[in-house]
């Protein structure tokens, strides 16, 4: 983590013109430059930093000036959604099925049969209309200023049409309607794959129109929403394919799995997660995107208890290790800038307790300003020096092609470290940084192992 710390510009598509005496139409052109889907564009509210749990969800009839869009085709509707939708609103009232990790693992325990397979395909099938009208109410409880951003316009129109195709799976009973299920599973999650780079820049552009706790709250239920779907979802598509003893498991993990008579793998679960290994393949993918970017990169050490083996879900420590070790490898770059003073290494240690693995990140970067330490689990709040987000021809494009290796963006949106929380905390787990001022920082990441008999109240 650098020991420069800077918020990000203040300049951008939603800047200080908002709040001048232009007249409403004349803003309107200025900040968004186009019309979005949604409809004609309404008056801003007066009150731009208003919450966004006391915001109304907009009508049609507020949305539209011409009557005859009232009788837009069904398809139209599914394509270009309102702000209103009677049968959003019936699957949002529904009570979400509460699933505690301990059913999810009974459900995957060995054998995995037929009937296990369609009862847990039937389960989802449900479900998944449900959890997607939850989230599509969630973006409609925002200012509806926010929701005119193009880029959290793009994310409201992939859940609701993932909505919309959700509810044509009401049942699965035969392996053939199981076929046809999974095909849509891996397809809407494609998707929805590279959408946070789009959040960041759309809440990034309207961060003027409500308060910081408010963003907060939204974008921490949005995040736990969207890893408890993701994780139902993976593990279906996981199960099938060791059903069908298919390699690799899916497009949703880059850990295959294999289909051997020990049992290694329920699902997406590792039984057996080897932490070095994981270790070491974060970090030398982390060292690659530091060549590609910086055209240099710190070696690394691991060290501590290197033979631990725990149960966990690769794909969600692969992104919390990965995480910590690009802002690690950052710093100590950037600490030995301009200077010929030779990269200090990043030390990974890892050790293991009675149930838990704890894993310390240690650098020499110059550490965090102890003003602005305790900023850094905050949204956009970034440790990269740039104007990328303010500068108007600098596109997040839907597909995310203009990060570093899609994903693998080597810094500046600001979601790592709180996302790295929620990854941490799903499970029980922790996450702590510590500082020393001019020295570096140790990033603390502590993880229970999955059992039935410890995690039995963790609901998904």
């Amino acid at each position: 983590m650098s020991s420069s710390i800077a918020m990000l510009g203040t300049s951008g598509v939603c800047d200080a013109s908002m709040h001048a005496q232009a007249t409403r139409d004349d803003a309107r052109s200025s900040v968004f430059g186009r019309h979005c889907a949604l409809g004609t564009h309404q008056p801003f509210p007066d009150q731009q930093t208003q919450s966004f749990k006391d915001t109304k969800p907009c009508r049609e009839s507020e949305l539209h000036k011409d009557p005859d869009t009232h009788r837009k085709s069904d398809t139209h509707r599914e394509t270009e959604p309102s702000f209103y939708s009677e049968e959003v609103d019936r699957f949002a009232a529904l009570d979400q099925q509460p699933v505690t990790l301990h059913h999810l693992l009974e459900t995957c325990a060995p054998p995995l049969t037929r009937s296990k397979l369609l009862a847990n395909a039937q389960f989802l099938a449900r479900e998944r209309p449900v959890r997607y009208a939850k989230r599509v109410k969630l973006f409609q409880r925002l200012p509806y200023i926010v929701n005119l951003n193009p880029h959290i316009h793009n994310v409201y129109q992939a859940y609701y049409a993932n909505f919309i195709e959700s509810q044509g799976f009401s049942r699965v009973e035969t392996m053939e309607d199981e076929h046809k299920f999974i095909s849509m599973l891996a397809r809407q999650s494609k998707l929805l794959l590279d959408i946070m780079p789009q959040i960041a820049r759309g809440f990034y552009e309207c961060r003027h129109y409500f308060r910081p706790d408010d963003r907060r709250r939204f974008l921490d239920q949005l995040i736990k929403m969207r890893i408890g779907l993701r994780l139902l979802t993976s593990q279906h598509i996981a199960l099938y394919d060791q059903f069908h003893a298919k390699l690799p498991v899916s497009a949703l993990t880059k850990h295959a799995v294999l289909a051997d008579p020990t049992h290694r793998h329920q699902g997406i679960i590792d039984n057996q997660l080897h932490v070095t290994d994981m270790v070491h393949i974060c970090a030398q993918s982390v060292q690659a995107m530091c060549e590609m970017t910086f055209g240099d990169s710190p070696s690394f050490i691991v060290d501590g208890q290197t033979d631990v083996v725990f149960r966990y879900i690769p794909s969600h420590l692969d992104y919390m290790l990965t995480e910590l070790l690009k802002n690690a490898f950052c710093a100590s770059l950037k600490s030995v800038q301009d200077t010929e003073n030779e990269i200090p290494p990043v030390v990974i240690t890892v050790s293991k307790g009675d149930s838990r693995v704890a894993i310390r990140v240690r650098d020499q970067g110059g550490g965090i300003p102890s003003q602005i330490h305790d900023q850094v689990f905050d949204y956009s709040f970034t440790t990269t020096k740039h104007t990328s987000f303010d500068d108007p021809d600098n596109v997040v494009p839907s597909d995310g092609s203009n990060c570093v290796a899609d994903a693998n963006v080597i810094s500046g949106l600001g979601f790592g470290l709180p996302m790295t929380k929620i990854y941490a905390e799903y499970f029980g787990g922790m996450l702590n940084i510590v500082s020393l001022e001019g020295y570096g920082c140790d990033a603390f990441l502590e993880l229970p192992s999955i059992k039935l008999n410890r995690t039995p109240t963790i609901q998904i």
